[in-house]
């Protein structure tokens, strides 16, 4: 593998399964640096994450470049908001991402409203409703490689609040698919 490699090139034509954990991890960092995640393919992304070993994802989103990762997806979000089910009432979810290498979680909060969709690192409204998942799930869940659906079923995602809102969510995103 070459030094450096273009993560759009990682999920075109690289079987990350013959990726080190640490490889992974720095092909992101590297394409994730200096606002990288901007120009990187939605639908190769979730490519590369449909393709990658459970291992390897919870290896990246334990590591440094976790906080990218969440930043890049978080901050091309309102790109996919798709505005179904929009409304004048502005629409609050609070998104919980648990399994940080400190223990701790990431949190963002997105607000839809009049067919736009907002996103802060604050938690400033109260929410409708709120999203608790692990890195991985939420990775593949944003990359269309798992149902929230099933996710509620067997508990790896958390729903407090409008629990019918949460499930229309996805409807209001067009997400990109492997």
């Amino acid at each position: 593998m070459p030094e450096k490699i273009d993560v759009n090139e990682l999920g075109r034509s690289v079987d990350p399964k013959s990726l080190s954990d640490e490889q992974l991890v720095d092909a992101l960092r590297d394409g994730l640096a200096d606002g990288g995640g901007k120009d990187i393919d939605p639908s190769l992304f979730a490519r590369l994450v449909k393709s990658t070993r459970k291992g390897q994802l919870e290896a990246v989103m334990s590591s440094d470049v976790r906080r990218p990762v969440l930043d890049a997806i978080f901050g091309r979000m309102a790109e996919f908001y798709s505005s179904k089910g929009s409304s004048a009432k502005r629409q609050v979810v609070h998104w919980h991402i648990t399994g940080a290498a400190d223990g701790g979680s990431d949190s963002y909060q997105t607000a839809m409203q009049h067919g736009a969709c907002e996103v802060e690192e604050q938690l400033a409204e109260e929410p409708r409703t709120e999203l608790t998942m692990d890195g991985t799930q939420f990775l593949k869940v944003v990359t269309n490689n798992a149902s929230p659906v099933t996710l509620f079923m067997t508990r790896k995602l958390k729903v407090s609040g409008d629990v019918g809102f949460a499930t229309a969510l996805q409807k209001m995103f067009t997400i990109p698919t492997a």
